[in-house]
C-alpha cells in the first residue's frame, strides 16, 4: 500500500510540472494568407470600376517579364494575375519558381516621366492589403518610385513586405537608395511597422526633392532626394518578386490606387 501511494505522488507530482510547462511556441511561418482563387465567371476587369480608370488611363501592365496590356488599353482587360472581384478589390497576383528570374504583375505609371525636383509634386496614394505569402517567399515588392532605363535604371524607392530581417519578423520596409547615381549604391532600410492584417493606407510624397513616406496617415519618414533631381522616374503599383531563390505565390489587394501629379489632391505633410 506504502508504495503504491508513493508511486501515485510521484506521478502527480510530475504531471503537476508537465502542467506548469509553457506551451510550445507556435510556428509563426505555419501561418499565411490564403490567396484568393481567380475565377472567370466571379471576376471582372480593374476598368469596369470608376474609382481604378484614372490610374489605368495613366498605366500599362508588366505581367512576369511582358507588357500585357498598352498605355489606354484596359477596357475589358482582366487576367489571373491581374483582376477585380465582386467587392471592387483590385487584385495583383504572381507566382515564381525557385531559382528563376525576377516576375512581376505591376502596373507602370507612363508613358511620360517625372523629377523629384518639380514644385507641384507627384503622390502614390493607396489602399491595400498585403497577403503574408507562404514559406519559401522571402520578400515581395508592391510599390516603386523607379528610374528610367535612360537616366538611371533602378528604383530610388521600394515598398515591400520583407518575412524576417535581422529578427523583426512580417514587417513591411522601405528600401531608399541613398547615394547619388554616379557612386556605387548605398541603400538604407527603413522598418515601416507589423503588416497589418486588414487594408491600410500608404502613401508616397515626392515634391521639391522632398521624399515623404506614409502609413495610415502616419508620416514615417522623410528624406531630401535632392541627389536624384536629374533622373526621371515613374511610379509602379503591383507586385514584384526579385529574390533569384524564393519560389511561390504573393498577392497584393487594392481596395483605391492613384497616380497624383496634383498637390490638392492629398493632404501634404510639409506646406
Amino acid at each position: 500500500m506504502k508504495f503504491t501511494l508513493l508511486t501515485l505522488i510521484v506521478v502527480i507530482l510530475f504531471s503537476g510540472c508537465n502542467l506548469r510547462k509553457p506551451p510550445e511556441t507556435l510556428d509563426q511561418d505555419l501561418v499565411y494568407d490564403e490567396i484568393p482563387l481567380y475565377e472567370d465567371n466571379t471576376s471582372f476587369a480593374p476598368y469596369d470600376y470608376t474609382q481604378f480608370q484614372p490610374v489605368l488611363d495613366q498605366s500599362k501592365l508588366q505581367v512576369y517579364h511582358e507588357d500585357a496590356v498598352g498605355y489606354g488599353d484596359f477596357a475589358d482587360k482582366k487576367f489571373p494575375q491581374f483582376y477585380a472581384d465582386i467587392n471592387q478589390d483590385l487584385h495583383f497576383v504572381i507566382d515564381k519558381k525557385a531559382n528563376t528570374l525576377k516576375v512581376r504583375s505591376e502596373l507602370r505609371e507612363g508613358p511620360n516621366s517625372w523629377s523629384t525636383a518639380d514644385t507641384e509634386g507627384h503622390f502614390w496614394v493607396a489602399t491595400l492589403r498585403c497577403l503574408k505569402p507562404k514559406v519559401g517567399i522571402t520578400s515581395y515588392t508592391w510599390m516603386q518610385v523607379h528610374g528610367t532605363s535612360d537616366s538611371y535604371n533602378y528604383p530610388i524607392l521600394r515598398l515591400l513586405w520583407i518575412r524576417d530581417r535581422e529578427g523583426v519578423y512580417d514587417h513591411i520596409w522601405a528600401i531608399v537608395i541613398v547615394s547619388d547615381p554616379d557612386t556605387p549604391k548605398i541603400y538604407e532600410y527603413i522598418d515601416l511597422g507589423p503588416r497589418p492584417d486588414d487594408f491600410f493606407s500608404a502613401q508616397v510624397h515626392v515634391k521639391n526633392n522632398i521624399l515623404d513616406i506614409l502609413i495610415n496617415h502616419k508620416l514615417k519618414r522623410t528624406i531630401n532626394v535632392t541627389y536624384w533631381e536629374d533622373v526621371q522616374n515613374y511610379f509602379k503599383a503591383g507586385v514584384y518578386i526579385d529574390r533569384y531563390s524564393d519560389g511561390g505565390a504573393v498577392s497584393a489587394i487594392f481596395q483605391d490606387l492613384h497616380f497624383y501629379d496634383d498637390s490638392s489632391k492629398v493632404v501634404l505633410a510639409h506646406h
